[in-house]
């Protein structure tokens, strides 16, 4: 399989541009995936602990934030190109 991948690849220059445009949206969504689940990891660890929930909370709700938001627009940006 990952013969006939090279060889379409190598017939077809737009196919070529295509699969890297894939492959790049598909790492960064990886990488940005693996970021959410340990944010998450994280703050469920943290709320653990009684007396640092509210200020471990705070600042884990907006990592995780960022994350939701940094794989949306990723997301977005795929779907447009």
């Amino acid at each position: 399989m990952a013969r006939a991948a090279v060889g379409l690849v190598q017939q077809a220059p737009g196919y070529k541009k295509r699969a890297v445009h894939y492959l790049k949206h598909a790492w960064k969504v990886y990488a940005l995936s693996r970021a959410l689940a340990k944010a998450l990891e994280d703050s469920r660890e943290a709320s653990s602990w009684p007396g640092d929930r509210l200020q471990v909370g705070t600042h884990m709700s907006r990592r995780v934030e960022l994350i939701t938001r940094r794989l949306k627009r990723e997301t977005d940006v795929y779907a447009a190109g």
